[in-house]
């Protein structure tokens, strides 16, 4: 019996060592490859602010409250706002940068991550054969965002009406409480 409970405390002692070299490994390689993936979120967000703003020629990041945005500037001439957005789609959090210009309509929409399922909610940021923009996104260029809704002006992707509201619902709030803000 004790040489039992001596093997089990081993078998604990082994298992416990083998725990902590796999949480350090990991520790150590999120470390590592961190640095990598910020670069390359960063690289993305400014691919986007360009895409949906090209009239602009530089951004300033800024903050308003829990709202991350970008001045989007022509010379020295505001031209608009990216504004960060993240709604919670089916299966998780969908970023997006949203571009308005200063009354609030927006120029351009952008997807920048996204969980959802492949060949349903995926479908948010596809780009159809022959096409340069996903279908989706293209429906809120012009429209004031504060008057954004699905089934009222926005076509939900069949199957994947989640998804689109997320979009369309984080779109909507987080730019009008945005405007509110900055009005102030």
């Amino acid at each position: 019996m004790k040489g039992d409970m001596n093997r089990m405390v081993k078998f604990g002692v082994i298992l416990g060592a083998i725990c902590l070299t796999a949480t350090l490994v990991l520790a150590a390689t999120y470390e590592f490859t961190k640095p990598k993936i910020d670069a390359q979120l960063k690289t993305e967000e400014q691919t986007a602010l360009k895409e949906i703003m090209p009239e602009a020629d530089s951004f300033i990041e800024d903050s308003l409250g829990k709202i991350d945005y970008f001045k989007a500037l022509k010379g020295k001439d505001l031209v608009g706002y990216c504004i960060k957005v993240t709604g919670t789609g089916y299966n998780g959090y969908i970023r997006i940068i949203a571009g308005i210009d200063t009354a609030g309509v927006i120029k351009g929409v952008k997807v920048l991550e996204h969980y959802e399922t492949p060949g349903l909610g995926a479908r948010i940021d596809e780009i159809k054969t022959g096409e340069k923009e996903p279908h989706f996104l293209r429906q809120f260029t012009g429209k004031p965002a504060k008057e954004i809704f699905v089934k009222e002006n926005i076509d939900a992707i069949t199957g994947a009406t989640i998804s689109s509201a997320a979009v369309t619902n984080a779109i909507r709030d987080t730019v009008s409480e945005f405007l509110s803000k900055i009005k102030k």
